[in-house]
């Protein structure tokens, strides 16, 4: 029962060890594109990391991690529509590799991507409206009580 203390110290280093090697690989992609954060969701960056790449599946984490920090139904339909125009812009490349599979994703996901922004742009139009008509609601009842003022001084 003694060895048993040390061996489960041991399994915990290891784990560790294996998440903080982790840690820093994904700290260092993340890191190591060269678009800055404040443009990042308003330009294209350079598509380094293709689809038939295997670490493609990391370019999507990163995506899905900056599009949960934009704030906002206007920032989100911006983020969701360049990744829709990334996405096919990506389909095409396939397209011309001959990689038809990867293709056909790529445009489900534009169209995914697509519908997003178009969501939240029709979310943002309702609200527009709200607010208008909100506001004339409002300038209304302040007529209606000048009016009633006035007359109640008559």
């Amino acid at each position: 029962m003694g060895s048993l203390a040390p061996n489960i110290v041991n399994i915990i280093n290891k784990i560790m060890k294996k998440a903080l090697i982790l840690i820093i690989v994904f700290l260092f992609f993340i890191l190591s594109i060269n678009t800055c954060w404040a443009k990042f969701p308003n330009n294209l960056p350079e598509m380094k990391i293709m689809p038939d790449n295997p670490f493609y599946f990391l370019k999507i984490w990163y995506e899905k991690i900056i599009t949960f920090f934009n704030f906002g139904d206007e920032a989100k339909a911006e983020r969701y529509s360049k990744l829709a125009e990334k996405r096919l812009e990506e389909a095409k490349q396939m397209a011309e590799k001959g990689k038809q599979k990867l293709t056909e994703i790529l445009l489900k996901n534009y169209n995914k991507y697509l519908n997003k922004a178009k969501e939240k742009v029709e979310k943002l139009q309702k609200q527009a409206e709200e607010k208008i008509k909100e506001r004339i609601k409002q300038e209304i009842e302040q007529i209606k009580n000048k009016a009633q003022e006035f007359i109640d001084g008559l």
